[in-house]
């Protein structure tokens, strides 16, 4: 049976990769952007879905976002995406910006799973939702107190769910995402003075020594909303090519640089 789901900001970046990924699953998605230029887009290749152009900390959009996708078919899946990566610290905050990141990047999380947790319950169907966090919520960046802070609402948020709604079938996991190639990444680094430079801070994060995908964010949260996390609930994923696993940039292996034909840096 088809089964409709919601992901917010589907315009662009990691949205729009879980987006197209799911139509290509074979449910029906409805996306939410606020951008009409990339809502048009996306609505472009929706197949069987739709895309809301809307904001996702607007409970009313959202509610929108969730009427559309019961028209196409019974809510199955939500992905909660929509952020805004918005820098500053606790001496010296812009309050507008950080009311503005909360009311989108936390509190629009929190209202999109209510939404979706009152449609499965309406529904008397279980459900799954999928909330896209970051490693900012496992270890501190300095320079990001209110996105920090959001994302560590998120892994809460997500707990809770999987703890309150389980046993009437309903899940909950979130994705912890570490620096991913999306057009807002690429931008910062063809920006930066020295490019080639940039791109390898951004890989050295990781122990994978690379640039994440957006696709890869895409597979996980398939796999997430899918029958085969029947049992997995409650988690917060990283996908981070390691990047958390570590406290220290330890130096390769002589034996493994030589056995890969890996360049030294």
């Amino acid at each position: 049976m088809t089964r409709s789901v919601v992901v917010t900001g589907c315009g662009t970046g990691l949205g729009r990769a879980i987006f197209e990924r799911l139509i290509r699953d074979g449910w029906a998605v409805v996306g939410l952007e606020l951008d009409e230029t990339r809502a048009a887009d996306a609505r472009s290749v929706a197949g069987a879905g739709d895309v809301i152009t809307g904001d996702a900390g607007s409970r009313e959009d959202l509610r929108r976002a969730r009427d559309r996708a019961v028209e196409l078919a019974p809510l199955g899946g939500w992905v909660n995406n929509a952020a805004l990566p918005l820098p500053g610290n606790l001496h010296d905050p812009v309050q507008d910006e950080v009311e503005r990141l909360f009311r989108v990047s936390l509190m629009g999380y929190y209202w999109g799973c209510s939404e979706a947790i009152q449609q499965f319950v309406a529904q008397r169907s279980p459900g799954a939702i999928v909330n896209i966090s970051s490693i900012h919520a496992r270890a501190a960046f300095t320079g990001w107190a209110a996105y920090d802070t959001a994302k560590g609402g998120i892994n809460a948020l997500t707990r809770y769910i999987a703890v309150e709604y389980g046993p009437v079938g309903i899940r909950a996991n979130a994705i912890e995402p570490g620096a991913m190639r999306t057009e807002l990444l690429q931008r910062v680094i063809d920006s930066d003075p020295d490019p080639a430079r940039m791109e390898r801070d951004m890989a050295a994060i990781h122990p994978m020594n690379r640039v994440g995908e957006a696709s890869e964010v895409g597979s996980v949260a398939s796999f997430l909303l899918s029958e085969d996390a029947s049992f997995v609930t409650g988690q917060c994923l990283p996908v981070d090519g390691g990047a958390t696993a570590r406290c220290y940039v330890y130096p390769v292996d002589p034996t493994l640089i030589e056995a890969y034909g890996l360049e030294t840096r």
